[in-house]
């Protein structure tokens, strides 16, 4: 019995996974370069993953005919910027301080939330991010495969972070809690 089937994995797919991890770790930050504070409930949440959840469920299945050979691209795209955001809105728990950018902010109202809730709402995103990755796994290779490369990212986000333990063992805590045994063994 073979406990990782190579052959489930698709290349092209795994290559785009592997791209959108890393767009999913930075996207957050994106706040930046759209001019809107730091932590912006905008970037800061998975609003954007909802989009893609949307326009997979209902675009790409419905009406997008000619992406129906892309499906699997675009699929582990999600799945990996997924994992990406939720590995970011990790790092984002464990502040220097729990001051002024370490708050989320809310543009339409100016206002940022108070520590425990933007601890509570980077917690129930890392969560969700993770959840919509899981989902969207249709084999255990491919549960397998993204898990092992949240952690490759963490590994390779520690000097820049400068965090590593207590993100992956969140990372590793979320992710099973998350919906890894729900995989049929």
């Amino acid at each position: 019995m073979r406990i990782f089937d190579y052959a489930k994995i698709d290349e092209i797919g795994l290559i785009l996974g592997l791209f959108s991890i890393f767009i999913g770790i930075k996207y957050p930050d994106w706040d930046f370069k759209l001019k809107l504070k730091h932590r912006s409930i905008f970037t800061h949440s998975p609003l954007i993953l909802i989009l893609f959840l949307y326009l997979y469920i209902n675009k790409v299945n419905e009406t997008w005919w000619f992406m129906k050979e892309k499906e699997i691209g675009f699929r582990y795209f999600i799945i990996g910027f997924s994992i990406g955001m939720g590995i970011h809105f990790l790092y984002d728990l464990f502040p220097k301080g729990w001051r002024g950018n370490a708050l989320l902010h809310i543009p339409l109202l100016n206002k940022r939330i108070r520590k425990g809730r933007t601890m509570l709402f980077l917690l129930m995103f890392s969560i969700f991010s993770f959840r919509i990755a899981i989902r969207l796994c249709k084999t255990n290779e491919e549960i397998l495969l993204f898990f092992i490369l949240g952690l490759l990212l963490l590994w390779l986000n520690k000097r820049a972070e400068e965090k590593l333990l207590r993100p992956t063992f969140s990372f590793i805590i979320l992710f099973f809690l998350s919906g890894f045994t729900q995989v049929t063994l």
